[in-house]
């Protein structure tokens, strides 16, 4: 056995020796324009070709159209090569003609929003700062908005050709500035350009600005200033949030939900009024952390158990201690891990990072998931969900009559059902989420699931990024839900299990 495994190992090291190399026995041609674009060849080989092309046609060699629509194509491919990308595009961008360069501008301006790679990033961001092209500032923005674990934000390319653009300018001001004219004619109307740079421009604000501090510095600015018409929306949900609720979103996906709660319908019109209310009687400690995930259980709260918004932190926390004690627990053991941290789902385990809001939250979410009516249609959806093998399921829970609660299912639209073990909130679903309580999902492909009971990494990716209070749904048995409640920054509490009505 030995002497085979030997020789296998001899026979593939020719492999292992030249991994992702083009094979030795292609040679260049001699046309410069077939080797740049032979996929065959080496890498450096290709290089070597492009940049003899490109001087062939500077020196008028070479027809000028079809040298660069040839290396358009591969730049914007991202399966060339990275070393033929980033030359490609280097000269392009280094064009000596003014209507050539032009163009190198608007594709690298549409490109770099979405490129993930980072040396093509680089090549594009250090000649749009030393060369002043200030149109360039909102595709530097977007693209400086996508997290990169490997490269630290002080030290993006991004950032250092915007300090380069804006040498009087803080980070903060030239980002938001982005915001308030994102630079898009916005059409087709659907693509939403603008939103979309403005929820990208946001989420980047949160990360430069994590007291909050100079977002409420440049809201307040703004309001004292001419703003665009198309921002004029935004800027005013941002305003119309802090001086009533007392609160600040963290993220695109929250800019974007107070923005719909804000849009003039006669339910969110009463619904801000009501919740303006129930605020407005917190007291400072409470305030304290207020997220808007937290204000439809203050409003629900201030009208149906005004007990509560009289309670501290302490006594919230010491009476949903009280609730939570003595039910079924299962945590999930299908992965150790999550988030980089060991699993913890126990209300002690994170009590100390939660705050007054957090707590109220959970204790109006309990008192729900009392109703038997809400129950009993949860597991309709169960069974459901069940016989479904190519998504999750999952939806809203919201106030309904009175004091009672009610849960609203979506099913996941065609192109968003990618596995049986994931949900996808649709469009509608987050359309009609302006006033939930909570985003729920199950994990109820088998009857006895428990393996799989808490959010999995994806699940609590998609609360910090919604800004959600959140709950799973996991089958214990025929007639048990276990009850997961987790939030933006990682937070998860096993509330319990929830029983079928009449079993």
């Amino acid at each position: 056995m030995k002497r085979h495994g030997l020789v296998v190992v001899l026979l593939f090291l020719p492999a292992l020796w030249f991994p992702g190399c083009a094979s030795q026995r292609y040679k260049p041609t001699g046309d410069v324009l077939l080797d740049m674009r032979n996929p065959d060849l080496r890498v450096r080989d290709r290089v070597a070709a492009a940049e003899i092309l490109w001087s062939e046609m500077l020196a008028g060699e070479r027809e000028r159209d079809l040298t660069r629509r040839a290396m358009k194509d591969l730049a914007w491919s991202t399966a060339t090569p990275i070393d033929v990308r980033v030359s490609c595009i280097a000269m392009l961008l280094d064009d000596p003609d003014s209507a050539g360069q032009e163009d190198a501008r608007t594709m690298a301006r549409l490109m770099l929003p979405t490129e993930r790679t980072r040396s093509v990033v680089a090549v594009i961001a250090s000649r749009a700062g030393q060369n002043q092209w200030r149109d360039m500032t909102s595709a530097l923005v977007r693209s400086y908005s996508k997290p990169v674990d490997e490269v630290p934000d002080l030290e993006r390319a991004e950032r250092i050709a915007l300090e380069q653009l804006y040498p009087g300018h803080s980070i903060g001001q030239t980002i938001f500035e982005v915001f308030l004219e994102p630079g898009y004619d916005d059409t087709p109307a659907e693509l939403r350009l603008n939103q979309r740079t403005r929820a990208d421009v946001w989420n980047l604000l949160s990360r430069v600005d994590d007291t909050g501090q100079m977002r409420r510095s440049l809201i307040a600015h703004s309001s004292s200033t001419s703003v665009p018409a198309d921002a004029r929306l935004a800027v005013d949900a941002l305003e119309r949030a802090f001086n009533d609720l007392g609160i600040i979103p963290r993220t695109g996906d929250e800019l974007r939900w107070v923005e719909s709660l804000r849009s003039g319908s006669a339910e969110n019109q009463k619904w801000w009024s009501e919740s303006t209310s129930a605020v407005g009687r917190l007291r400072d400690d409470q305030r304290t952390g207020l997220e808007i995930r937290h204000i439809e259980a203050v409003r629900w709260a201030g009208i149906h158990r005004p007990g509560l918004l009289a309670l501290s932190r302490s006594e919230l926390l010491a009476k949903l201690s009280a609730s939570l004690e003595g039910r079924e627990h299962y945590r999930r053991s299908a992965e150790k891990m999550v988030m980089n941290a060991p699993r913890k789902e126990k209300l002690s385990d994170w009590q100390s990072y939660l705050v007054w809001g957090d707590l109220l939250a959970m204790l109006v979410v309990d008192e729900a998931l009392t109703n038997d009516a809400l129950r009993a249609r949860l597991f309709e959806y169960v069974e459901i969900d069940r016989i479904d093998r190519t998504t999750e399921y999952g939806g809203i829970i919201e106030a309904g009559e009175g004091e009672t609660f009610r849960s609203l299912l979506f099913r996941p639209r065609a192109r968003d059902r990618k596995s049986d073990t994931e949900f996808v909130a649709s469009e509608d679903m987050i359309l009609a989420s302006d006033r939930a309580l909570l985003h729920y999902h199950l994990h109820v492909q088998r009857v006895a699931n428990a393996e799989y009971a808490g959010p999995s990494q994806a699940d609590l990716e998609y609360a910090a990024t919604s800004g959600r209070s959140c709950v799973v749904f996991t089958s214990i048995n025929a007639d048990r839900l276990n009850v997961d409640f987790y939030q933006p920054g990682g937070a998860v509490i096993d509330m319990g299990t929830i029983v079928r009505p009449g079993s």
